[in-house]
C-alpha cells in the first residue's frame, strides 16, 4: 500500500476535499434517521402540532438534498484525483520499461505487462477512488453515531456493537493469510489466462497453417476454465463465512430490542430514547455494509500494487547521464563481456573500434553475437564487463534518451504502431513536415508502394504493421530511422524481407542517406557488405578478424567460406 500511498499523496489536497464533502454526506445522512427518530417519538406520544411535523420533513428533505450533493461533488474530485494517479502509475511503468535492460523487459510475457499495465491498474479505480472519501467517511459516521448513541443509554449503545463484533470477527476469519495468498494465486492464474489469449491470437497464421485449431484452442480454453474453476472453488469456500458475518455485523437491532424492553419494563429509560435508539441502529447499516465491501477492494489493490512495484523496483541500465557533451562519434568496444543469464558469455572479451562517418558491417555465423553487440552499442543492454565509448565517453554516462538521439535503430524484427503510415514515419522527428517524410519515403523506395494504398499515407498499417508485407513493414521502418537523422545508424538485417528488385534502390538511397554518418549493418548476404570501410568476422562472440572485404578473403578463411557458401546460395536462388 505504499505506492498507494505515494501517489495519494500527491493530491492529498483533491482528497482531502473529497474526504471532508463525504464526511458531511455522512452526517446528513445521520441527521435524517435523528430526525426521523423525532417525527416516530411523536406519533407515540400523540403530539398533533403538524408544523413540528412539516419542519422535520423538511429538515430530513434537505438533508437528503445535501447528502446527495456532497456525494456527488466528493466522488467526482476522488475519481478525477484517482484517474490523474492511476494515469501516473501507468506512465512510471512506461518510463521503467524505457530504463529496464531489453532482456528483463522481453523476459515477461506481453500477456503479463498487459494485464499488469492494463487491467490490474484500471481495476483499482473503482476501489481507489471510493475507499479514500467513503471508507474515510462511513468510519466516521458509525463513530459519531455511536457516541451520539452512547449519551442516550451508553448500556444499549454498548449492546448494539455485540452482533457487529462477531459478524466481523466471522469474516476476518477468511480474511486472513490465505485470503492474500489465494488473491496473489488468482492474479497469476488470470496472467496465465491472458498470456494464453494473446499467444492464441498471435499464433493464429501457424495454427490455420498447420492445422492446430484444436491443440492450440484447447490450450486456450483450458487456461479460461482453469481461472473460472480456481474462482468457483475458492468462493465456495469462503463465502459461506462472509454471507454469515455480512448478514450480522449491522443487526445491532437483535441485541438494542430485547434489553432495550427489558430495561423500558424495569423503567430505567424511557420510550423516546429507546424508539431513538432502535431507529437509529439502522443508520450503522448501510455505513458498515460499505465498510465491509472495502475490505475486499483493499485485499485486492495490495496484491496489484505488490506486482506493479516488482516492475518499478525492477534494476535498471546504468546510465546517470554525467557525459553528454561528445568529442566525436568513434565507437570503441574493449574488453567487452556479456551474458543474458549470468553464466553463459555471449560476447567474451571483444575489442574492436567503429570509426566515426564509416561504414562498419558486422557478419559471422548465425548466433556469433552479431544482433547483441549492436544492441549493447544502442544501450539496450549495460556489458557485463570492460567499456563501450562514443566519443570517448563511456555509454552507460550518457542518459539513455541522450544515447536514443545518437542512434537510428532498424532491426530485422520491424515493429509498426496501429497508426497511419505517416504517423509511424513521423515517430522518428515529431516536427517533420509532410513534404520531409514524402521526401524520405522517396529515398527509401516505399513512395511508390505507399501512393497505391487505399489511404496512401494515410492508411492504418494495423496491429504491429499486419496490414504490410515483411518488406513493406522495413522500409518503413528504414524511412523512420532515416527521418531520425542520428549521426549513428545501426541496420540489424534491415534488408533481409526485401526483394532483389527494391534491395538495389534501397542499397542507393542508403548509401546518400548515411552521408557523413556512422552506419553499422548486420547482414547475413555479404553481397550486402562488400563495399563496406570494415568488416568485422565475429564467431562465438569474439573477434574472428577484421578488414575490408578483398583483405578478408585473403587473410580470414572464415569469411572467405561465407562469402562462398552465399555466392552458391545466391546462384541457386
Amino acid at each position: 500500500m505504499d505506492l498507494i500511498k505515494k501517489y495519494v499523496k500527491k493530491r492529498k489536497g483533491q482528497y482531502f476535499v473529497s474526504v471532508t464533502l463525504a464526511i458531511f454526506s455522512v452526517i446528513a445522512n445521520l441527521f435524517s434517521y435523528i430526525y426521523l427518530a423525532k417525527i416516530i417519538v411523536a406519533l407515540i406520544e400523540e403530539i398533533k402540532d403538524i408544523s413540528f411535523y412539516f419542519d422535520c420533513c423538511m429538515i430530513i428533505l434537505c438533508m437528503y438534498v445535501l447528502k446527495e450533493i456532497t456525494a456527488g461533488i466528493s466522488t467526482s474530485i476522488s475519481h478525477t484525483a484517482t484517474f490523474n494517479s492511476l494515469g501516473e502509475i501507468r506512465n512510471d511503468i512506461s518510463k521503467k520499461l524505457f530504463k529496464m535492460p531489453l532482456g528483463d523487459v522481453l523476459s515477461r510475457s506481453s500477456g503479463e505487462l498487459k494485464n499488469i499495465i492494463v487491467e490490474q491498474v484500471d481495476s483499482m479505480e473503482t476501489s481507489l477512488a471510493h475507499i479514500v472519501p467513503e471508507f474515510t467517511a462511513n468510519l466516521v459516521g458509525p463513530v459519531l453515531l455511536f457516541i451520539y448513541m452512547f449519551t442516550l443509554d451508553w448500556r444499549l449503545a454498548l449492546l448494539s456493537l455485540i452482533p457487529f463484533a462477531v459478524g466481523m470477527a466471522i469474516m476476518m476469519s477468511v480474511m486472513n493469510a490465505h485470503y492474500k495468498e489465494m488473491f496473489r494465486k488468482s492474479v497469476a492464474i488470470g496472467q496465465h489466462m491472458n498470456n494464453s489469449i494473446v499467444e492464441y491470437i498471435n499464433g493464429i497464421e501457424v495454427i490455420k497453417t498447420f492445422n492446430q485449431s484444436e491443440l492450440s484452442y484447447k490450450k486456450y480454453a483450458d487456461a479460461v476454465y482453469d481461472n473460472a474453476s480456481f474462482y468457483y472453488n475458492w468462493m465456495d469456500g469462503s463465502m459461506n463465512k462472509v454471507a454469515i458475518g455480512r448478514l450480522l455485523s449491522p443487526m445491532g437491532i437483535i441485541t438494542i430490542i430485547p434489553f432495550g424492553i427489558l430495561f423500558y419494563i424495569r423503567g430505567s429509560i424511557d420510550l423516546g430514547n429507546l424508539i431513538t435508539l432502535i431507529v437509529l441502529s439502522f443508520a450503522t447499516v448501510s455505513s458498515i455494509l460499505k465498510i465491509m465491501n472495502y475490505m475486499d477492494d483493499m485485499s485486492r489493490i495490495s496484491t496489484i500494487t505488490s506486482e506493479i512495484e516488482k516492475i518499478l523496483d525492477s534494476r535498471e541500465l546504468e546510465n546517470i547521464g554525467k557525459g553528454e557533451s561528445l568529442e566525436s562519434y568513434n565507437i570503441k568496444l574493449q574488453d567487452v563481456d556479456f551474458s543474458y543469464d549470468g553464466e553463459k558469455k555471449v560476447i567474451d572479451n571483444l575489442s574492436m573500434e567503429i570509426k566515426e562517418s564509416s561504414i562498419s558491417a558486422l557478419v559471422g555465423p548465425s548466433g556469433s553475437g552479431k544482433s547483441t553487440i549492436a544492441k549493447l552499442i544502442a544501450g539496450f543492454w549495460n556489458a557485463g564487463s570492460g567499456s563501450i565509448k562514443i566519443g570517448n565517453v563511456e555509454t552507460k554516462d550518457l542518459s539513455l534518451e541522450k544515447i536514443s538521439s545518437l542512434i537510428s535503430f532498424v532491426s530485422q524484427d520491424n515493429f509498426l504502431f496501429d497508426m497511419t503510415i505517416k504517423e509511424n514515419i513521423r515517430l522518428g522527428n515529431k516536427e517533420a513536415t509532410d513534404e520531409e517524410i514524402i521526401e524520405v519515403c522517396k529515398k527509401s523506395a516505399c513512395h511508390d508502394f505507399i501512393m497505391n494504398l487505399s489511404n496512401g499515407y494515410d492508411t492504418r498499417v494495423g496491429e504491429g504493421g499486419g496490414h504490410l508485407s515483411g518488406g513493406e513493414r522495413q522500409r518503413i521502418s528504414i524511412a523512420r530511422a532515416m527521418l531520425k537523422n542520428a549521426p549513428i545508424v545501426i541496420l540489424d538485417e534491415a534488408t533481409s524481407y526485401i526483394d532483389p528488385e527494391n534491395e538495389a534502390l534501397i542499397q542507393n538511397a542508403l548509401a546518400n542517406l548515411v552521408k557523413g554518418k556512422t552506419l553499422i549493418i548486420i547482414a547475413h548476404r555479404l553481397k550486402t557488405v562488400v563495399d563496406a570501410d570494415r568488416i568485422f568476422v565475429i564467431k562465438d562472440g569474439k573477434l574472428n578478424s577484421y578488414g575490408n572485404h578483398e583483405e578478408l578473403l585473403k587473410s580470414s578463411e572464415l569469411y572467405k567460406e561465407m562469402y562462398v557458401a552465399n555466392l552458391r546460395g545466391d546462384e541457386n536462388a
